[in-house]
């Protein structure tokens, strides 16, 4: 007599205790004849490769160690697990801590969410939001600026007020208090993500196929330097923008000083004025339609040809300027880079960043 055992049509395998950066899901998959098992595994290589802090952003040096403990973990518990280097990519997160200590050391971590989310929301995508039972309404995160899409969702975020709700979280759930100290730290860093999924990631699979990666994990390509500096960079261009933010006065005072005829500084004027009113970039493209909407996105394009953000920051800050984030961040991180005064763990992005101006003849951002 033959006996045939089959898993059971849905299994998830963790770790006992802290987590590890790793568990495994094995299901059935009824498309195909016969018992099919897909193996889907999620990794933190964060905490993978054993970097235990709540601010460092894991890079593409830090795979080393992280394959290594994945393929040290699959093995202890069955050899049908295989290793990481037989796993196809379905998602990948891509993010950059940005500090703005160096270019906004008095900012609040609200006030410069609030102007962020004043930013642009592109066609197919939606902003996150939740029901709120006291205000009766749907509302998004306070700490974010959260877009969804089929393909990728895009989040801005202050990780001061991520920590914060995150720690009170844990105290509601019984578990320990993020240390004060931990969360101070973290006062003056903004995130930014891009979060790919399947419809990204293929894309990303078959761009590596056509460069002559055929392995299965084509890891090497998805998270190279290079390809990290190039995702971030055009989607924070294509959410947030290029421009620098400035007050209203400030930017129309920039607008004369360029002597355009009468009919143009018209145009870009009542373009600053109207996003102004709206209070966000989104509200003010979604009163437009058919050529006026082609005519609005030709103004932007101008204004940021002329390094000005659409989005003027409020005139209750009263401050004049502040500059492009993204920018700011890689322009400081070239400067200590150029005093050998660079840290470990940004060597990644200098790598991504000069092959990025070699590859293309022109900065990221």
């Amino acid at each position: 007599m033959q006996y045939i055992f089959y898993l059971p049509s849905d299994v998830k395998i963790y770790f006992d205790g802290k987590y590890k950066g790793i568990h495994w899901h094995i299901y059935s998959d009824d498309r195909f004849s016969g018992m099919v098992y897909i193996i889907e595994v999620t990794i933190n290589p964060k905490i993978l490769a054993g970097i235990t802090d709540y601010l460092t952003a894991a890079n593409y040096y830090d795979m080393n160690i992280a394959i290594i403990n994945f393929n040290d973990s699959s093995k202890k518990i069955s050899s049908l697990l295989g290793t990481f280097n037989d796993y196809r990519i379905k998602r990948v997160d891509y993010c950059i801590n940005i500090c703005l200590n160096d270019f906004m050391p008095t900012c609040d971590p609200g006030q410069i969410v609030n102007l962020i989310k004043r930013s642009d929301i592109p066609s197919h995508y939606k902003q996150w939001m939740e029901y709120d039972n006291t205000a009766h309404r749907m509302k998004s995160r306070p700490e974010s600026f959260y877009l969804c899409s089929k393909s990728i969702n895009i989040n801005c975020y202050s990780k001061y007020l991520q920590l914060l709700n995150s720690s009170q979280e844990n105290v509601k759930k019984g578990f320990t208090l993020i240390l004060p100290e931990i969360i101070d730290a973290s006062r003056n860093i903004i995130r930014f993500e891009v979060q790919c999924k399947y419809h990204k990631t293929y894309s990303l699979n078959k761009k590596a196929e056509e460069s002559g990666n055929n392995c299965v994990n084509k890891y090497k390509d998805i998270l190279a330097p290079l390809r990290c500096v190039e995702i971030v960079s055009s989607y924070y261009e294509k959410v947030i923008g290029k421009g620098d933010w400035y007050s209203l006065p400030e930017a129309v005072r920039i607008i004369q000083s360029k002597n355009f005829n009468s009919q143009k500084e018209k145009r870009y004027i009542d373009t600053l004025k109207f996003v102004s009113q709206c209070r966000s970039l989104a509200k003010a493209k979604a009163f437009y339609q058919s050529n006026e909407l082609i005519t609005f996105k030709k103004t932007l394009n101008e204004l940021a040809d002329f390094n000005i953000n659409p989005v003027t920051i409020p005139r209750e800050w009263n401050i004049k300027h502040i500059p492009n984030f993204l920018r700011a961040y890689f322009n400081e991180l070239m400067e200590d880079f150029s005093k050998f005064n660079i840290l470990n763990g940004n060597l990644c992005t200098v790598q991504g960043y000069l092959e990025y101006c070699e590859k293309f003849k022109h900065r990221p951002i």
